[in-house]
Formats: structure tokens, C-alpha cells, sequence
């Protein structure tokens, strides 16, 4: 009897947890390049819309074994290494700095710490993701604080799943478009 309510208890658990996590990711879509040419057709500004990360994005850079000052993220030491770690927090948001054709400049903290995104390719071809080069692993480098980063996504397999969204709310503020007519009478102007 214990055992069987330890399952449902831990069922129930999981269910409540995925719920929560889903609905709060509804209120978010994917920023895609469809969407990025309807804003600039109405002449916005991609610097004034709020951008936000889907996943959690972990950036690590070796230090080696001298001592190093941090202008940002955590240094620590792993085996015997010291470590710069940078941690982006799922829908943490996010400002356009620059923008170049497809690929925007997105800044999580103020600085030079730019995060390169851009359409991807495969499954991801018209959503923005994290823009690197040497992908290994589901990870990749990227320029980060004027430094080379590895970066990983922290909640998923792969970073290159880690999307750009925004809020459906501020979405539907762009794309609806109301007017009501008041008719027209015979003989009215």
C-alpha cells in the first residue's frame, strides 16, 4: 500500500512540475526570421523589442593554473584548473545590440558580452538559435566578454536547441491590427 501511494505521489509530482514549466514556457514563441521581416515592415526597432532565452546556457572558459581576475561569471577551480563559468538562466532577457542581415547581437548583462543568434539549419531553419563554430558534443564555442567560451545548454542535450523567443504577449500587440468603421449613410459625407 505504501508503494503505491509513494507512485502516485511521485507521478502526481512529475505531472504538477511539467505543467507548470510548459504553461510558463506558452506565454513565449520563437523569435524566427518570418517573424523578424513583419517588424521590420513596420519599421521596429529590433533594439526595442525583449528578447529571452528558451534554455539554460552554461559558458566555460579554462584559465589554466595562474591566478586570473573575473570581469564576469564565477571563477572556480576544477581539478586544479581555474574555471571562468557564465550562467544565462532560461528566459533570462535579453537586449539587441547590433544587428547584421540575419544575425542579431544579443546582450544578457551590460559590457561587451554579446551572444551571437541567427537562423539556424535543419529542424531550426527559420528559428533564431546560439551562433558558434566548433560544434562538439552539443556544445560550441562562442565570443563572449572579448574571450572564448565553450558553451552548453544547461536544461537540454544540445545548444544548438536553445532558442531566441519573445512574449506572446508583446507579439499580439504587433500583429493585431484594429479599426472600427462607423459605416456609411445615403446622402452622408
Amino acid at each position: 500500500m505504501r508503494r503505491i501511494f509513494t507512485v502516485i505521489l511521485c507521478f502526481t509530482s512529475l505531472t504538477f512540475l511539467f505543467s507548470c514549466s510548459s504553461s510558463k514556457m506558452s506565454n513565449y514563441v520563437p523569435f524566427t526570421r518570418d517573424l523578424k521581416q513583419k517588424l521590420e515592415k513596420e519599421n521596429i526597432d529590433l533594439k526595442q523589442v525583449q528578447f529571452y532565452v528558451d534554455q539554460k546556457l552554461i559558458l566555460n572558459r579554462n584559465l589554466g593554473d595562474q591566478k586570473v581576475v573575473v570581469s564576469s561569471g564565477v571563477v572556480k577551480l576544477e581539478n586544479g584548473k581555474y574555471v571562468n563559468e557564465v550562467i544565462i538562466p532560461a528566459l533570462t532577457p535579453g537586449l539587441v545590440e547590433e544587428s547584421d542581415n540575419d544575425k542579431l547581437k544579443v546582450s544578457f548583462e551590460k559590457g561587451n558580452n554579446n551572444l551571437a543568434f541567427g537562423p539556424g539549419s535543419g529542424y531550426s531553419i527559420n528559428e533564431f538559435v546560439l551562433y558558434g563554430t566548433e560544434w562538439k558534443n552539443g556544445t560550441t564555442l562562442v565570443d563572449y566578454d572579448s574571450n572564448k567560451f565553450r558553451a552548453r545548454c544547461g536544461s537540454c542535450s544540445d545548444v544548438a536547441s536553445a532558442l531566441l523567443v519573445i512574449k506572446k504577449k508583446e507579439l499580439d500587440k504587433w500583429e493585431r491590427k484594429s479599426r472600427t468603421l462607423k459605416g456609411r449613410t445615403v446622402g452622408g459625407k
